[in-house]
């Protein structure tokens, strides 16, 4: 069943006091949804820019919450185009564009690597094992696993060269195979396929639209260790990768450029972007299109960025809104708070205990 969040009764009682860390892609959201409604406009086919664009200025921002209001909020460091966070109490981990930055208390160091492009999301393996982090590069369709004592490439995916290869040329209005592989570009020319090699990645781009799946998260599922949950924004689907193989499963499709696919409970919760919903299975979730809040020229539009697990309740990112929406699904409560209507904020991570508070706090000195 999906529940009309417009039903629910408001309320800021029924969850304890937060403290989180947001990624602020960029700190002039008019200018995204102006980019936004003309790539909608343009019927391309695929949502998103099909042209490089000049990167955002963006930022770190830890924010306290409480009783229907933000208690406390700091720009910790001004950032290119930050997406992905992740917090332990020992460690932060934040990308840019093609770098992950990981901070501790002695130092902070980066992670490159040359097929890193856009990074979406960063997560450390919390459950089985925090020195092994996640990176997903939404760039240029890939996963990577390091090992984070000898920060080592331990592990890597290519959607590519797993049944997701068909990316979209804007200029001709046709799919075209892509392909990192030499011999495999050449056999495709004699067969007169159209296709795109990317044999140097650091000097090649594809922009959102001319991507094949647009792996815009990436975690770890809790059920299983080995397994990942992958969300492919252009298919609208969350898949599972089992390491060992490479080999996928759909288990959450239907939706309309999702973001954020992870376990929740027994089963699994992914936000439909586009559509305004959160959603626990292909019949259940909740929608949030009768929620008042848009300002009139999105009247007919969606963004719904992410949704956050929580111990007593979901975090959902509203863009359109400029809200965090904090939903207890069980008991039909919600609470809507407003933040900057500046603010592109991408995603967002706990910070649990003072430990990892102290941390969050020393970021200004290292960034």
């Amino acid at each position: 069943m999906i529940q009309d969040l417009a039903t629910f009764k408001k309320s800021s009682s029924f969850y304890r006091p937060k403290a989180f860390l947001v990624t602020v892609k960029s700190f002039e959201l008019q200018k995204i949804r102006e980019r936004y409604l003309r790539s909608r406009a343009a019927k391309t086919g695929r949502v998103g820019s099909v042209e490089r664009r000049p990167s955002a200025k963006g930022g770190l921002v830890y924010l306290e919450v409480d009783q229907g209001l933000i208690t406390y909020y700091e720009i910790l460091s001004f950032l290119t185009e930050p997406r992905g966070i992740d917090v332990t109490p020992d460690r932060i981990a934040v990308s840019t564009e093609n770098v992950v930055h990981l901070i501790s208390r002695n130092k902070v160091e980066r992670i490159d690597n040359p097929w890193f492009s856009y990074i979406h999301t960063v997560q450390f393996n919390h459950r089985h094992d925090p020195d092994r982090l996640l990176v997903s590069s939404s760039g240029f369709d890939c996963i990577f696993e390091y090992e984070l004592g000898r920060y080592e490439n331990t592990w890597e995916w290519f959607a590519w060269e797993h049944g997701f290869r068909k990316g979209y040329d804007p200029t001709r209005g046709k799919e075209v195979l892509l392909t990192r592989n030499a011999l495999e570009a050449s056999q495709w020319r004699k067969q007169q396929e159209d296709y795109l090699f990317i044999s140097d990645p650091e000097k090649q781009i594809l922009p959102t639209a001319q991507r094949a799946a647009f792996i815009n998260s990436v975690v770890y599922d809790t059920k299983k260790a080995g397994w990942l949950l992958a969300t492919l924004f252009h298919e609208g689907a969350v898949y599972r990768i089992i390491m060992s193989s490479g080999e996928t499963e759909k288990i959450l499709d239907g939706m309309k450029s999702p973001h954020g696919g992870r376990n929740f409970r027994d089963g699994y919760i992914a936000t439909s972007t586009a559509t305004g919903e959160i959603r626990f299975s292909q019949e259940a979730g909740i929608d949030v299109r009768n929620l008042k809040g848009k300002p009139p020229e999105l009247y007919d539009l969606e963004w719904l960025q992410n949704t956050a697990v929580f111990d007593d309740c979901l975090i959902t990112i509203d863009a359109n809104r400029n809200a965090f929406l904090i939903i207890e699904p069980d008991k039909g409560l919600y609470d809507m708070i407003s933040y900057d209507p500046q603010w592109a904020i991408q995603d967002i991570a706990e910070v649990r205990g003072e430990k990892a508070k102290k941390l969050v706090k020393s970021l200004k000195e290292k960034l």
